[in-house]
């Protein structure tokens, strides 16, 4: 008998692993039990699914005994049994508990009940009427369909979270990024999990104008992803309100701070960039991102303040440049520079070995005459391959914006140059 009873309950949580995840889960669960060898083995009658409401559980379905007859009756949540359930999420119910109402249980069922209180927001209770069962099996059941209930209705929940972070974050990246006369833009972010903490951003500010933002979310993962949300739509209002661009980036600090956790920040990068190629930027904490001549040499933009988030009196320098024609620039996340080699992980006496800064460089000195979004490719490609098969551990976002090619301009000398790395000799 208990050989089939635990094969029985073995099969029976794999069904419920397996199941939509909803109450269309409760309910094949409910008709399995009620039905076949289930019923025989565990001595199951009836049963019945409730859901929580503000001031009651409404019976939302009754298989076996009184059937769909009873299906819209309500319990109170000031019912003592139900008081018992929702404390200890597993009761069995019989005239002599303390709180037991007949009025209110042959509303029901007229034998023996056992519950299971199940999920949150709402909440389900699930009742079955049992006969000839005995004790130690009911509850070991009870117990084992609980636990993994609630397991598949948060694993449900977390989900449907990912899919509407999923949708907040994509409707937030550019479908088609804006154009600028004289400029090519292209951009792309890859997701560690099913949402990221990268985001990036072009919007157009007014004729011959663009706003171009990168940021990074400590962390990955949905809540990376709301705290990049909450960025890209602060800078949005910003921009509506035409401020200038060091006052942008401190009220979003101060919001940032307001609304994360101590340990979480936020790295960013904001430009504005004209038609002319001049170009306004902030960088708060954010990779360096590069410059890339014609000609093959290669500047960094250096940080003009700290991270977003921890720091609510942060103050922002506003830097200048202008991207002559031809020139490349490149943004990116750290994700790209942090790429491990395969098998690699840093340990207290050494770092691992990283995809870094002088492969990115490589990457787009030996890309830099092809079109911008082959280049974006490029370097994505580039960081995966070097990581071997294993998964992205970080998010990954690259921004690339090239001037067309014109003849006669000369090298900024306001950058800090980056020695681009040597070719092995042949």
């Amino acid at each position: 008998m208990h050989k089939k009873f635990y094969r029985a309950l073995e099969r029976l949580l794999r069904d419920i692993d397996d199941s939509a995840g909803d109450e269309l889960m409760l309910h094949v669960v409910v008709q399995a039990l009620v039905s076949g060898d289930y019923a025989r083995l565990f001595g199951i009658a009836s049963g019945r699914i409730y859901r929580e409401r503000s001031l009651d559980f409404v019976l939302i379905e009754s298989v076996g005994e009184y059937g769909e007859s009873i299906e819209g009756k309500t319990v109170s949540k000031d019912y003592a049994l139900v008081g018992h359930l929702m404390e200890h999420r597993l009761w069995i119910f019989r005239p002599d508990t303390p709180g037991y109402d007949p009025e209110v249980e042959a509303q029901f069922s007229h034998m023996v009940n056992a519950a299971i209180a199940v999920g949150q927001n709402p909440a389900y209770i699930i009742s079955f009427s049992v006969e000839n069962a005995d004790r130690d099996d009911l509850l070991v059941m009870l117990e084992a369909i609980r636990a993994a209930i609630g397991l598949k209705l948060r694993q449900t929940l977390l989900e449907n979270q990912m899919r509407q972070a999923q949708a907040i974050q994509s409707s937030l990246l550019p479908r088609r990024l804006p154009e600028l006369a004289g400029f090519d833009l292209a951009a792309r972010t890859v997701a560690a999990d099913e949402v990221g903490g990268d985001v990036y951003d072009v919007q157009r500010l007014e004729p011959g104008m663009l706003g171009l933002l990168i940021a990074d979310a400590s962390g990955h993962g949905l809540p990376a992803a709301l705290q990049a949300r909450d960025v890209v739509i602060g800078m949005r209002m910003s921009q509506s309100h035409n401020e200038k661009i060091t006052s942008q980036i401190e009220r979003l600090n101060r919001v940032v701070h307001h609304t994360l956790l101590s340990s979480r920040f936020i790295t960013l990068f904001y430009a504005e960039i004209e038609d002319t190629g001049n170009i306004t930027y902030v960088n708060a904490g954010h990779c360096l991102p590069l410059l890339i001549t014609p000609g093959g040499e290669v500047f960094r933009l250096q940080t003009s303040g700290p991270v977003l988030g921890p720091l609510p009196d942060a103050m922002y320098r506003r830097c200048y440049m202008t991207l002559r024609p031809g020139e490349l620039l490149i943004l990116y996340t750290d994700g790209i520079l942090e790429r491990p080699a395969p098998g690699e992980e840093a340990d207290d006496e050494r770092e691992a070995i990283e995809f870094g800064e002088a492969n990115l460089v490589r990457v787009c000195l030996e890309h830099r005459d092809e079109e911008v979004g082959d280049i974006v490719d490029a370097v994505i490609a580039a960081a995966r391959a070097f990581g071997g098969d294993a998964p992205l551990a970080d998010d990954t976002t690259v921004v690339a914006v090239k001037r067309h090619l014109a003849v006669g301009e000369h090298l900024q000398e306001s950058l800090t140059p980056v020695n681009p790395p040597r070719p092995e000799p042949d």
